[in-house]
C-alpha cells in the first residue's frame, strides 16, 4: 500500500514536464471559452518559453482585448493544467 506523500510527490513531478503543445492546446480552449469561435482564430498562442505564453492577435482590437484580460487567460490556464505553469502572458503586435 502506498502512503499519500509518494503519490503526491509523483503528481507534481508529472506537471512539471508539461510541454509546449499542451499549453497551446489547453490556452486555444480558454481563448475559444472567452471570446467563442472568433476569437479563437483570431488570437494565436506563438511561444511558450521560460513559464511566459506569448500570444499572437491578428488586429490591435484582438491585442487590446487579450491585453485587458490576460490576467484572467492565465490563471485559467493553470487551472486547467491544474498547477502554476504559466506566469506571465505576453502579447505580440498585430500581424
Amino acid at each position: 500500500m502506498k502512503n499519500l506523500g509518494s503519490l503526491i510527490a509523483k503528481k507534481s513531478f508529472a506537471l512539471q514536464n508539461i510541454d509546449e503543445k499542451t499549453v497551446f492546446f489547453v490556452c486555444k480552449k480558454v481563448l475559444i471559452e472567452e471570446y467563442g469561435e472568433r476569437g479563437g482564430e483570431n488570437i494565436t498562442p506563438i511561444l511558450f518559453k521560460e513559464k511566459k505564453l506569448f500570444l499572437s492577435p491578428k488586429s490591435s482590437l484582438w491585442r487590446s482585448e487579450a491585453f485587458l484580460h490576460r490576467k484572467r487567460i492565465c490563471d485559467r490556464v493553470n487551472e486547467l493544467l491544474g498547477a502554476v505553469v504559466v506566469q506571465e502572458v505576453k502579447l505580440a503586435q498585430p500581424q
